[in-house]
């Protein structure tokens, strides 16, 4: 992985914020390419085809969104589960949108930028710390359990319990939706909190493959 070149996605049609983020990986880092599309339905396409290392999505690209039978604009939170499948989403957005996404962040799969004069600099932070990790993970990984620095069983429980309780979470939220309404009908909000719930679980399968290719490292180290 460490001489695979590595692809930032940015969802924007802002073009000085896709300049910026060009100007600050493709001219500064080595390996590192910046993939710019201005709506969300080209971003799943790329997605799909190139997966990339970090996605830096600007609310407005999804506000601007239309879809479904009706019409409706996809939700930030449904949006943002469906790419975070496929990459660490870093959303740059107001404020208020923040708490919409909290199931995503404590799990690890966004991070979100308030929207203000210093946003473009925390969001090429949380970046470069997403390549940083694509990068060396699978390098450095099987060295934390070397000479005993970390039990597997507490890296474990560590990298599984923010999924999990995003899953938990939310799934228990749509039950108790679906039992208080007893309607037969998936409760407004229901499939923004399935995509989340599809979203984590995803992400907690990838989590589960990397632990294990890093536990057969350790087993098996190439000498």
């Amino acid at each position: 992985m460490g001489n695979r070149e590595q692809t930032i996605l940015v969802v924007s049609n802002d073009a000085v914020l896709c300049a910026a983020v060009r100007r600050e990986f493709d001219a500064k880092l080595t390996g590192v390419r910046v993939a710019a599309v201005s709506s969300i339905n080209a971003a799943r396409r790329i997605v799909q085809e190139d997966a990339p290392a970090a996605i830096l999505l600007q609310e407005e690209s999804v506000v601007e969104e239309a879809e479904g039978p009706r019409g409706l604009a996809p939700t930030l939170e449904a949006v943002v589960a469906s790419l975070a499948v496929y990459a660490p989403v870093v959303v740059v957005g107001l404020a208020e949108k923040h708490p919409e996404l909290s199931a995503l962040i404590e799990a690890g799969a966004a991070d979100y930028v308030r929207r203000n004069g210093g946003n473009l600099r925390a969001a090429m932070q949380s970046i470069k710390r997403h390549l940083h990790l694509e990068k060396h993970e699978a390098v450095l990984a099987p060295e934390r359990f070397e000479n005993g620095e970390e039990d597997f069983g507490e890296v474990l429980r560590h990298e599984l319990n923010n999924p999990l309780t995003g899953i938990l979470g939310n799934a228990e939220l749509l039950l108790a939706e679906i039992h208080r309404k007893n309607d037969g009908k998936l409760p407004h909000g229901g499939e923004q909190r399935l995509e989340t719930i599809a979203a984590l679980a995803v992400r907690l399968r990838e989590t589960v493959r990397r632990l294990s290719l890093e536990w057969e490292a350790r087993q098996h180290p190439v000498h």
